[in-house]
């Protein structure tokens, strides 16, 4: 009888010393997978960007927009800052390729004023990941911290949208440009 009662006390404490365990185990093996999945999400934008310069060098101006559209990377990264300063450096290039799309395009001053919104929205992005990143040590529900993932969701939507709207202007005056020629 006796037997029966230290098993019944012993067992909820073992299987919850087990948690415990596992829980302090988990984010030391899952932050490794996490980084390498980010990394070949990234890729993928990377790939998009690359097919994009390939179309605009064979003067394909609205499949490189569509590919320029498609590989801007708007996902949170939660594993490694380098990749987040990677980011940043391919949406600096993002943006200079649309610059000089909008270059060779008449009436490229009006266009400038949607490029300077996706550039304010994308650095506005920048300054949250980087924000994010320094609270990764702080519990999943911290406050601040679920507060930067909901901004950071939200961003995502925005500068989307304003990509979709600087790609669609562009694509309307490279359509103007042909028409012309």
């Amino acid at each position: 009888m006796s037997t029966v009662i230290v098993a019944l006390v012993l067992v909820p404490v073992a299987l919850a010393l087990v948690v415990v365990l596992l829980t302090l185990l988990a984010r030391p093996l899952a932050e490794p997978t996490l980084g390498w999945l980010e990394r070949a999400r990234f890729r993928r934008f990377l790939t998009h960007c690359a097919r994009g310069d390939a179309h605009l060098q064979g003067r394909q101006v609205e499949a490189a927009l569509r590919e320029f559209e498609a590989s801007f990377c708007l996902f949170t990264v939660r594993a490694d800052g380098r990749l987040a300063e990677q980011i940043g450096r391919h949406h600096v290039g993002l943006l200079s390729r649309l610059l000089a799309v909008a270059d060779d395009l008449p009436q490229q001053r009006v266009r400038l004023l949607a490029l300077a919104k996706v550039e304010r929205l994308l650095s506005r992005r920048g300054e949250m990941q980087r924000a994010y990143l320094q609270l990764r040590s702080r519990p999943l529900r911290d406050s601040r911290r679920l507060q930067l993932e909901r901004e950071l969701r939200h961003n995502a939507r925005t500068t989307r949208a304003a990509v979709r709207e600087l790609v669609a202007d562009l694509q309307v005056i490279s359509a103007r440009k042909v028409a012309y020629q």
